[in-house]
């Protein structure tokens, strides 16, 4: 009797281990511009054909000089735009879903929504420029700090690696102050690029 439920306890056992390790994910993704990034994720929901998942992203955003535009007033010494290449790590929570398409096809989006930011100081005129620490999914220019965001295909390779591909668009965030703190602003840069990334499930 006594071997008879340790079999059943470990048959049952064995199931809900696989699926808590195909729960969590892992992934790395590669886009133009200097934009990389790392993620793990975990499964929330799994409502048939759709997987909703939630996690971590740490994003790299660097790349050559670009024009990042003033959110604030604009002052001699805080010009409408500047040229700045950025150099900037984000941490984020972030969410995201696929939705299963034919055989290993899938298609997929992710967001992140809150975190933080760091980064460089930089001397531009008379004002100092930094990352935006805190980092906010408020919609388009009201936005706040680095946020990075996911639209993509995947194809299923095995059992548990996923190659996928489409395109990531972000926003790059700076504080501005004025030598003497005279003035503030904020500068935004928002960038749409192709990327591809391998995830382990």
């Amino acid at each position: 009797m006594k071997a008879g439920w340790l079999m059943l306890i470990g048959g049952m056992a064995a199931p809900a281990g696989a699926l808590a390790a195909q729960s969590v994910s892992a992934d790395a993704s590669l886009g133009l511009r200097g934009r990389f990034a790392l993620s793990g994720e975990w499964r929330v929901l799994d409502p048939g054909p759709l997987s909703l998942r939630a996690g971590l992203r740490l994003t790299r955003y660097g790349g050559d000089p670009g024009t990042f535009h003033n959110r604030g007033s604009v002052t001699s010494a805080l010009p409408a735009t500047v040229e700045l290449a950025p150099r900037v790590w984000g941490l984020n929570l972030m969410i995201g879903g696929d939705l299963a398409l034919a055989g290993p096809l899938a298609l997929g989006a992710n967001l992140d929504l809150a975190g933080i930011a760091v980064g460089p100081e930089r001397g531009i005129g008379s004002a100092r420029l930094e990352p935006a620490r805190g980092s906010l999914f408020r919609y388009g220019n009201a936005d706040r700090g680095s946020l990075n965001s996911e639209l993509f295909v995947s194809l299923r390779v095995g059992g548990r690696f996923r190659i996928r591909g489409g395109l990531s668009h972000y926003v790059v965030g700076y504080r501005a102050v004025e030598t003497g703190g005279a003035s503030e602003t904020r500068y935004q840069r928002f960038d749409t690029v192709p990327f591809v990334a391998l995830t382990w499930r």
